[in-house]
């Protein structure tokens, strides 16, 4: 196996490049679907922790709601598997965590200033949680195949 020098180390091999073209991608469909692909409004935020959950229960539209948790959930789970994959330096929990709450309080943030959509505290809990199960999900794959890092 060969040894990088750090100026090449990001463009170790084939399967970085591609990743990345297939992360940057991914996160421009994330942008898409929550700013770029909406009309402007007015600015609404709901900052009421658990408000989508405690809506769940009451209005019994059980569908609608279980799409919008897991769908804020599943939005950034990739994130959360591909950056350590990508970047050996987010091969930690707290820092790959960190950056998923980051891009989620700036979609968040974005949507509210631009009245581009509804900023709510529980799409950054729900978006952050991804980005912690796609992490987890990358470490217990690493750790099935018996190697440090995938």
């Amino acid at each position: 196996m060969k040894k990088y020098n750090k100026k090449t180390s990001l463009f170790r091999d084939k399967k970085t490049v591609i990743l990345m073209c297939i992360a940057l991608v991914y996160l421009f469909i994330v942008l898409d679907i929550t700013l770029i692909d909406r009309s402007v409004g007015q600015r609404r935020k709901m900052l009421e922790p658990f408000w989508e959950i405690s809506q769940f229960l009451e209005t019994k539209q059980y569908t609608y709601w279980l799409i919008q948790i897991f769908g804020n959930i599943f939005m950034l789970l990739p994130f959360g598997f591909v950056l350590p994959i990508i970047f050996e330096k987010f091969r930690s929990f707290r820092l790959t965590t960190g950056v998923c709450l980051g891009f989620s309080l700036f979609i968040e943030l974005t949507q509210y200033v631009t009245g581009r959509g509804l900023l709510e505290l529980d799409d950054i809990m729900h978006n952050t949680v991804g980005g912690a199960m796609g992490f987890i999900i990358y470490e217990k794959i690493a750790e099935y195949r018996g190697i440090k890092y995938l």
